[in-house]
């Protein structure tokens, strides 16, 4: 960690958070770097910094996850070569800027270091309380779109599209303001006391390529006909099942321990997914809507053993109630991924299912 760009805090290096790779290798947990909700590199705000001292800490709504949330990432930051310090020099008047730097040091054998990988996105940690604080940001001097994603309290700035080569001195910047509820760092990250956690991801987004032939394996999904409503919400439910055989018995992917789940799903849907369930465990709501929009259900951790019968709900709203509304292709019918948990075996399998 560090404290401004360079100070030293509990006796380790502060860094804001580098989780570098996105579905690349299973998350790592290094306690070093590991802060309110997990892996994390922060940041800290100096003392005498231009923003308001915090008041009390205010507490997100979210649930605790580790951050960055609900992804499939290396989050070791002793893996990636990037980090982002605060630039003190460039920050005034409610504004807070960073740059991004190529410390090295990591390596190169390692798939988030090997030269290749670039920064297509950064995601802060903060306060779901805040969105209303933010008046913009930029990247490079640019005004830039931005996702403040209050339900995972985190702050997604997207499209960076930055290369090996070209995301080193790369500045972000968010103005706050000033009169508002968070004025400054101390109130905007959740961790307080001025502390950024931040993750940032490559520039691929299909570095974790995946077997998806379906007859390479005997995971299957379909849909159920129990279709219910559900505290006015309607349950869409989907089963996991498990073929006698393998049609291609020589594919590295015939059987795997089911870790995560993805349904093509129609964009505007964002909304009326209200939360999803696994065997009845309530969990929380992940619609990503780049670079392409799908539902992913994550960390359903079941062995091949226990894997038939599993079953995945999803709890929408009147928009998108049906299977005709919130697929594609809007035929009834939608396209469904297993995959397999990443480093737990040389292929990487995701065998695709069309159900109706």
């Amino acid at each position: 960690m560090i404290r401004g760009s360079s100070r030293l805090f509990g006796g380790a290096v502060l860094v804001m958070v580098a989780a570098a790779m996105l579905l690349a290798a299973p998350a790592s947990a290094d306690s070093e770097y590991f802060g309110l909700r997990g892996g994390g590199r922060v940041l800290q705000q100096k003392k005498g910094a231009k923003a308001a001292p915090a008041p009390a800490a205010i507490t997100s709504p979210a649930p605790k996850l580790v951050f960055p949330p609900l992804c499939n990432c290396e989050r070791n930051p002793r893996k990636s070569p990037f980090r982002m310090t605060l630039d003190d020099a460039a920050s005034a008047g409610g504004v807070y800027c960073f740059t991004i730097q190529n410390v090295g040091g990591c390596d190169p054998k390692q798939k988030c270091c090997d030269g290749k990988q670039g920064v297509s996105k950064v995601e802060i940690d903060v306060v779901a309380t805040c969105k209303d604080s933010v008046r913009n940001v930029t990247v490079d001097g640019k005004k830039w779109s931005y996702e403040f994603n209050t339900v995972l309290s985190v702050m997604r700035i997207t499209n960076l599209a930055k290369t090996a080569a070209t995301a080193p001195g790369t500045e972000i910047c968010i103005a706050l303001a000033p009169k508002s509820q968070c004025p400054g760092l101390s109130q905007l990250c959740s961790a307080g006391a001025g502390l950024c956690k931040y993750a940032l991801f490559n520039q691929d987004r299909d570095c974790c390529p995946c077997q998806r032939n379906p007859r390479g394996s005997r995971l299957m999904t379909t849909a159920s006909n129990n279709i219910t409503i559900v505290n006015g919400l309607t349950r869409i439910c989907f089963n996991v099942a498990l073929k006698d055989v393998c049609d291609q018995p020589n594919s590295k992917c015939c059987e795997f321990e089911l870790y995560k789940m993805e349904i093509e799903a129609d964009p505007v849907c964002a909304d009326s997914l209200m939360y999803t369930s696994v065997d009845g465990a309530m969990r929380a709501k992940f619609f990503q809507t780049r670079p392409y929009p799908v539902i992913k259900v994550t960390n359903i951790d079941k062995p091949v053993s226990k894997v038939d019968g599993t079953e995945v709900c999803l709890f929408m709203s009147s928009k998108c109630n049906s299977l005709e509304k919130l697929c594609a292709f809007h035929d009834g019918t939608c396209s469904i991924a297993l995959f397999n948990k990443p480093g737990s075996s040389a292929t990487n399998c995701c065998p695709l299912s069309t159900v109706a």
